[in-house]
């Protein structure tokens, strides 16, 4: 049987250099897979996402798939940012800016990206972010504990609530203990899917730091483009930051990968703005 070979790339995201930030696993794809041969292609790969492009009709528009270990996502913050950064290093490299379009299963999200003495800098439009009703403070606790914290590490006056640029977030802000955060209750995803949550971000408000995991609470995330628009959103909600000021998050830490997320609300309407360097890693082939 004849071998298919896919080419790769890899870079590192929201990454000051490399081996540090958000890795990612980029395929730029000359034909139609499956679901099933991009999910295996990412299992081999083992990043926590990959991002599998195909180049559309209209010039920089792309058909786009990203998927984790477990699943297809229908949106994800720095594997955009990645990909934008890869395809102006591609195919625009001696231009300082590009711009692509990511046609996702549900919604297409644009991107720039601009280059400075060769470091490439990339950002991507969310839109404006929508917010559900806060939480309880019965429910609150429940997460709290299901985090392995306590109703004293949650900042006094802000509420737990669920933010979305795209993939909903339960926004957890706390004072303290960030480093004690984990997930330790059996039934997160479904106590998640009870407040209209797709994951979980616990963000120390007065440091500007985040962590989220994947929801068996097996593998923490190293930078989360999808979770820092709503965590910025939310603070300009209640007034602990200013739309029109860019404010810069830290992650990735606890996992020896520190990472550094830029994100901007506009004046005018609050349209979200995450920003992010990306450092080139490696290029390669996968033989299947």
């Amino acid at each position: 049987m004849k071998k298919q070979i896919f080419p790769f790339s890899m870079v590192d995201v929201f990454a000051k250099q490399t081996l540090a930030g958000n890795g990612l696993s980029i395929f730029v794809l000359e034909q139609t897979l499956s679901s099933y041969m991009m999910q295996a292609l990412t299992r081999e790969m083992r990043q926590f996402e990959s991002i599998f492009l195909q180049k559309l009709e209209t010039q920089d528009k792309w058909r786009t798939h990203i998927f984790t270990m477990e699943e297809e996502l229908g949106f994800a913050g720095h594997p955009i940012i990645g990909a934008a950064a890869c395809l102006h290093q591609r195919f625009h490299p001696e231009a300082e800016k590009a711009e692509f379009e990511f046609v996702l299963n549900e919604r297409s999200v644009i991107a720039r990206s601009r280059q400075e003495h060769g470091n490439f800098f990339a950002e991507m439009n969310q839109g404006k972010a929508s917010f559900n009703e806060p939480l309880s403070s019965a429910s609150a606790e429940v997460f709290l504990k299901a985090l392995n914290l306590h109703a004293h590490d949650q900042v006094a006056d802000l509420p737990l609530q669920v933010v979305s640029t795209g993939l909903p977030y339960l926004i957890v802000p706390v004072q303290q203990h960030l480093d004690k955060a984990r997930i330790s209750h059996e039934k997160f995803e479904a106590l998640l899917a009870g407040v209209g949550a797709k994951f979980v971000y616990v963000l120390d408000v007065n440091r500007r730091e985040g962590r989220t995991w994947d929801n068996e609470g097996k593998v923490e995330d190293i930078a989360t483009g999808s979770a820092v628009g709503p965590a910025a959103a939310y603070l300009v909600r209640h007034k602990r930051a200013q739309a029109g000021d860019t404010q810069i998050f830290a992650q990735g830490a606890y996992v020896h990968r520190p990472s550094e997320l830029h994100v901007y609300l506009s004046a005018d309407d609050e349209t979200v703005l995450v920003q992010g360097q990306v450092c080139m890693v490696a290029k390669g082939e996968l033989y299947v």
